[in-house]
C-alpha cells in the first residue's frame, strides 16, 4: 500500500483528504443519476485519464481483480436481452473503482481516518463510539491497491508454473487470502488499541 501511495502526482496528493473523499462521494452519487451507456462511458474515460495522470498506469491494475465480475454482469444482461444496460453498470462499477483506487493511492492513511472521526463526531454526543466505524471505512479504501498487487501477484505465480489461463482458478484462493489478511489487519488494530472508544 505504501508503494502505490509514492507513485501517485505530487498535484493529486496536494490535495486535502476531506476534498477527495467529497469528490468522490458526490461523484459516485451522481453515477447513479447517470443512465444509459454513453454518458456513463464519458463518465469512465475522464475516470481514467484522471487515474493515469494521478497515479500513473500502473492504477489501471485495479480493474483486473474485478475483471471476470465485469464481464459477467455484460454477458448476463446480454443474454437477457439488454447490452446497453449491462454496459452502463460495467462502465458504472468500473469508474467507482478507479476513483476509489486513486483516492486511496494519493491519501495517507491518517489523513482518511482524521477526515471520517470529524464526519462521525456528532455521534460520540450520544455515546456511539466512531472510531470502529471510521477505520472501516478508511480501510475499505485502502485495500482496494492491496487488493490488486495481491491479485497481480497471484497471477503472475500461476503463469509462472502452469500453461493454463489464470482465469476463474484463482478466485478461490484470492478471497480465502483477502479474509485472511482482513483477520490479520483486524487482530493488529485491536493490539494496537485502535478500536477504544471515542
Amino acid at each position: 500500500m505504501i508503494g502505490v501511495t509514492a507513485e501517485s502526482a505530487r498535484w493529486l496528493r496536494a490535495i486535502p483528504a476531506g476534498v477527495k473523499l467529497a469528490a468522490l462521494a458526490a461523484i459516485s452519487a451522481g453515477l447513479f443519476m447517470l443512465d444509459g451507456p454513453i454518458p456513463l462511458g464519458a463518465a469512465f474515460a475522464a475516470s481514467l485519464l484522471v487515474a493515469v495522470a494521478g497515479c500513473g498506469f500502473a492504477l489501471l491494475r485495479s480493474l483486473r481483480p474485478i475483471a471476470w465480475m465485469l464481464l459477467f454482469a455484460l454477458v448476463a444482461h446480454g443474454v437477457l436481452g439488454d447490452w446497453m444496460l449491462g454496459l452502463a453498470v460495467v462502465f458504472r462499477i468500473a469508474t467507482l473503482v478507479l476513483l476509489a483506487s486513486a483516492v486511496s493511492a494519493s491519501t495517507e492513511l491518517s489523513d482518511m481516518l482524521a477526515v471520517f472521526d470529524r464526519l462521525l463526531a456528532p455521534l460520540r454526543w450520544v455515546g456511539v463510539p466512531t472510531r470502529p466505524a471510521g477505520i472501516a471505512c478508511v480501510m475499505a479504501l485502502r485495500f482496494a491497491p492491496m487488493l490488486t498487487q495481491r491479485w497481480t501477484a497471484m497471477s503472475d505465480a500461476w503463469r509462472a508454473r502452469s500453461s493454463r489461463r489464470v482465469g476463474w482458478r484463482l478466485v478461490t484462493p484470492f478471497l480465502l487470502s483477502a479474509l485472511d489478511d482482513a483477520d490479520g489487519a483486524a487482530n493488529a488494530l485491536a493490539a494496537r488499541g485502535a478500536f477504544r472508544r471515542r
